[in-house]
């Protein structure tokens, strides 16, 4: 599975650990290693794809925001914009409005989305289930 570009590799080490390496050819220095459990892999993955996309800085919102309602403290609902997007630090914002907000590792954000996915199943199925014969 190790994988070698620009002088950068990747492998598994006996523990299966993420194993990153920079060839420097010096003979005198053991060339530097970044060992990274597998769930840090993921966060990793998307902090380098945010550092080499230009478009996903934190000021560039989503901008087809979701209509949801917020409760706090009560029965009374606040109608709002729900907005999502990455910030600077490769975390998943769920944006209420500009005093609330929800951050999310990518990971749990995968999550998440697991479990969205289950709940819209379950609603789309019992919508669409027949009435029960009396």
């Amino acid at each position: 599975m190790k994988k070698v570009m620009h002088q950068v590799s990747v492998n598994k080490n006996e523990n299966g650990e993420i194993v990153l390496t920079q060839a420097l050819g010096d003979m005198n220095e053991p060339d530097p290693e970044i060992i990274i459990s597998t769930d840090q892999s993921g966060l990793l993955a998307s902090w380098i794809y945010e550092a080499g996309n230009t478009n996903t800085a934190e000021n560039t919102e989503n901008k087809e925001t979701i209509p949801v309602h917020f409760y706090a403290n009560g029965p009374e609902v606040n109608n709002e914009s729900l907005s999502v997007y990455n910030n600077s630090g490769g975390m998943i914002i769920l944006k209420i409005d500009d005093d609330t907000f929800i951050e999310v590792s990518p990971i749990m954000a995968k999550r998440l989305r697991d479990q969205l996915s289950t709940a819209i199943r379950c609603a789309l199925t019992d919508m669409l289930r027949p009435d029960a014969e009396s």
